[in-house]
């Protein structure tokens, strides 16, 4: 560094005045921050508090204010580069003394030993300049710093890396754990036993069930079918699964359920109730208003109070059918019952072989008619074998074979008398 030489003809490089100038207060109050960041290197350790500290200056003795103005950062540049010329070195540190007579030589005045002692004592007691330190690399001043801050502000992956990927952890090590058998088996024991502990109490157990009064194959069924259930407590009771099984019989057209308070299982059954017997391709079998199967039968003596259909699709028809056999009545024990044909129309079967064949449509009407000749005319006393009344507007009546020789033998003589 090239010392600073004084202008002639110009202005003193201080101001001698006591107010500091612009130089003495650089040097006062930056010099330290231009030492750390190498703009002045090297800097002499006792020099550079000398010339930051110019208050201590003035508290020395045979030192001027005035002195310590001109003491400014030319003055100790000055002194550091006489120094270093003759050959101190950049990196040894002056004494106290070589620094004092260095500042001398610039105020251009002889330095006492007393001062020389006093300035040697301060400039020890100054502490020492920090040695440069290199900054350190901060993280997220790099690209991979710089990259994961814009992911981070993305709401996205914020979101997912705050709740989405605990999520996943924790899922992962409840699966994992649940991979073992036997820790599925624990926890499934474990689970049972906590639940028995809690339903299987003597307060919830079921004991009995009680039902009303029915016919006795019902009673047999409901015997059978709820009996084995129990006891059970309430909590392991399927009451709809009971209440659906109960309803599947065929006597039962609906029934409820209900569990007091007493452990007993009370059940209400409203029974079906059977009012024809249809003969089928299945055999004897009870129907109730609705056509609905209501019971096998094994014989027509089994259920004689009850009047007989037959023939396929009779049990579609039941509400037609009751409205016939009403119709009926008045034929008393006669009318033995009725059968379908084709699907279509009835047919009325009264004992010695009679029958009476009904219209598809207005069979009602058609059977009344016939029963009113009956009560007039006695139509069915006679020796007649089928009423077709399947053309309401042209009826025809079948005789049967000793009726049709009677009949001829009337015609003949009624032809021979004539002629």
């Amino acid at each position: 560094m090239r010392p600073i030489e004084p202008q002639d003809d110009a202005r003193p490089v201080t101001d001698p005045d006591d107010a500091p100038g612009f130089w003495d207060h650089l040097g006062a109050t930056r010099a330290d921050e231009y030492a750390q960041d190498e703009i002045l290197p090297d800097i002499p350790v006792a020099v550079l508090p000398l010339a930051q500290n110019t208050t201590r200056m003035r508290a020395m003795p045979g030192i001027s204010p005035a002195d310590c103005h001109r003491a400014s950062l030319d003055d100790t540049l000055q002194a550091m580069g006489e120094e270093l010329v003759s050959g101190s070195g950049a990196s040894e540190v002056p004494t106290g003394a070589t620094s004092m007579a260095a500042l001398g030589a610039g105020l251009g005045q002889a330095v006492t030993p007393e001062q020389m002692a006093r300035f040697v004592d301060l400039s020890m007691a100054q502490p020492q300049p920090h040695a440069r330190r290199r900054p350190r690399a901060r993280f997220r001043d790099s690209r991979l710093g710089y990259r994961l801050q814009r992911i981070w502000l993305t709401p996205i992956y914020r979101r997912a890396l705050k709740y989405g990927l605990p999520a996943v952890l924790a899922l992962s090590t409840v699966a994992l754990y649940l991979s073992n058998e036997a820790n599925r088996q624990t926890i499934a024991e474990k689970y049972e036993a906590a639940y028995a502990s809690i339903v299987d109490r003597p307060e919830f157990i079921v004991t009995t069930v009680e039902w009303p009064d029915v016919t006795p194959e019902l009673d047999v069924a409901l015997r059978a079918m709820l009996e084995p259930e129990l006891p059970k407590s309430s909590f392991r009771l399927d009451f709809d699964a009971l209440r659906r099984e109960v309803e599947a019989l065929d006597w039962v057209r609906a029934a409820d359920l209900r569990l007091r308070s007493d452990g007993v299982l009370a059940l209400t059954v409203h029974e079906r109730k059977p009012v024809v017997l249809w003969r089928s391709e299945n055999g004897l079998e009870l129907l109730d208003a609705e056509g609905i199967r209501v019971a096998y039968a094994l014989s027509r003596s089994y259920r004689p109070d009850l009047p007989l259909i037959a023939g396929a699709g009779a049990d579609a028809e039941i509400r037609e059918a009751l409205d016939l056999l009403e119709a009926a009545t008045p034929l008393g024990e006669r009318a033995l019952g009725l059968v379908r044909m084709g699907e279509r129309r009835w047919d009325v079967v009264l004992d010695r072989g009679q029958r009476i064949k009904l219209p598809e449509t207005g069979a009602l009407a058609a059977l009344e008619r016939v029963i009113a000749l009956e009560q007039a005319q006695d139509l069915l006393s006679r020796d007649l074998i089928i009423a077709d009344l399947r053309n309401p507007s042209r009826p025809v009546m079948r005789l049967s074979e000793g009726a049709m020789d009677t009949l001829r033998e009337i015609r003949a003589q009624s032809t021979e008398t004539i002629q």
